[in-house]
């Protein structure tokens, strides 16, 4: 029975990919270029080693799919049962194909006696991007989740700007990406960073155009503001 819903929870992937299907959905424009896709994985901690196995195999495989620019694995710091496999494909069409096709699926049926919850695929496109690239083994990763009341979206994408802008000069700097979820949900926002060492991530933190953002949008935030760090699996 596993398998059967995963393939209907593809198949219901696979139409939130290629946009909106009903009026209900909120009129977002959505960008028919590189669609970002972020898998959020757990395991029980003494599978870890089997939980990677498993990720590099369908890492290798959806490499060498049509479409696929990168696939990458993250394993978060503090917690290393804990993973996100990042995606970036050249569109939402080739990203629905991928929700479709074999090493999804597999990965999921092969996860199962060691996952703590079943995969929990966002899809994104972007906000605010800096050129893409491979990532560095020793950088540090931090992902992170932005979700305020839908009435504060724009209030959100404004405090972005100051952010964005600030952000992508710094030295340190390898990566800076804010993602927007949607057409699922309009007021998901995800940021993906790269920063070269520990200190060009603590002095980010610490920049005058970090501190306003952090300040302006606690007001409006759905949930605490979590900043999670990554390092690469090769």
């Amino acid at each position: 029975m596993r398998s059967l819903s995963w393939l209907f929870a593809c198949a219901g992937l696979a139409a939130i990919i290629a946009g909106p299907a009903s009026a209900q959905n909120p009129p977002v424009p959505l960008i028919d270029g590189p669609t970002y896709l972020m898998t959020y994985i757990e395991v029980i901690p003494s599978a870890n080693a089997r939980a990677i196995a498993m990720l590099k195999e369908y890492r290798d495989a959806s490499r060498k799919e049509p479409g696929a620019n990168y696939v990458d694995i993250y394993q978060e710091e503090g917690q290393s049962h804990r993973f996100i496999l990042s995606e970036i494909w050249q569109n939402r069409g080739m990203a629905a194909d991928h929700t479709k096709a074999a090493a999804m699926a597999g990965l999921a049926q092969k996860l199962t006696p060691i996952e703590l919850g079943p995969l929990d695929t966002r899809i994104h496109q972007a906000h605010s991007v800096t050129p893409p690239k491979a990532p560095s083994a020793n950088d540090v990763i931090v992902i992170s989740h932005i979700d305020v009341a839908g009435g504060n979206t724009q209030n959100l994408i404004n405090a972005f700007a100051p952010l964005w802008e600030g952000s992508r000069k710094e030295a340190g700097m390898v990566r800076y990406e804010i993602l927007d979820e949607v057409p699922a949900h309009v007021n998901h926002f995800r940021s993906f960073e790269e920063w070269s060492n520990l200190a060009a991530f603590e002095a980010h933190n610490r920049a005058p155009h970090t501190q306003a953002y952090r300040s302006t949008v606690l007001q409006w935030l759905g949930t605490p503001f979590d900043q999670r760090l990554y390092r690469l699996v090769n």
